[in-house]
């Protein structure tokens, strides 16, 4: 009977010890790699993640150049779809958050209490980010279907690569 009583002891340590294993080197893998992960990146500053934020709007307007020309010559040759999410990306990312929730919130207001010909930078950029919102507001309303409205605003028609 004592050695019934020993080798069911020891059944129910294995199975215990044989439980903890199976879970514990998951847990350890999960942990291992979340260190190894953090140990390679450096810290990012907040100028650097502005600056990558920057990089992720100019690859938006990049897409907007190579549009202007194709949607003056044969509108119904653009993806809409295409054009679509990255005016939506444009909207949420560069819009909503970097400019409205990062810059107009924590930079300009400190740039302006800085003094008149500093303040005049962050008003100049307000002024450019409300005129990107009402291009935004266009090219999310002609991009809205399978195709391109052929309807294009005469500033659109008129305007240079770099004055768009």
């Amino acid at each position: 009977m004592e050695t019934d009583l020993q080798r069911r002891s020891m059944l129910r340590n294995s199975l215990l010890l044989g439980t903890a294993m199976v879970s514990s080197p998951v847990a350890f893998l999960a942990e291992a790699e979340e260190k190894q992960s953090e140990a390679k990146e450096p810290e990012v500053t907040a100028t650097e993640d502005l600056m990558r934020e920057h990089g992720v709007i100019r690859r938006a307007l990049l897409v907007y150049f190579e549009v202007i020309p194709k949607l003056r010559q044969n509108p119904s040759s653009v993806n809409a779809a295409v054009l679509r999410r990255t005016a939506q990306l444009f909207r949420t990312f560069g819009e909503d958050y970097h400019e409205r929730m990062l810059e107009e919130q924590h930079i300009f207001p400190l740039i302006r209490k800085q003094g008149s010909e500093l303040k005049r930078y962050a008003d100049i950029l307000t002024e450019q980010h409300n005129r990107g919102r009402e291009i935004t507001d266009y090219v999310l309303a002609v991009a809205n279907g399978p195709k391109i409205s052929s309807h294009m605003p005469s500033r659109w028609r008129k305007c240079s690569r770099a004055s768009c």
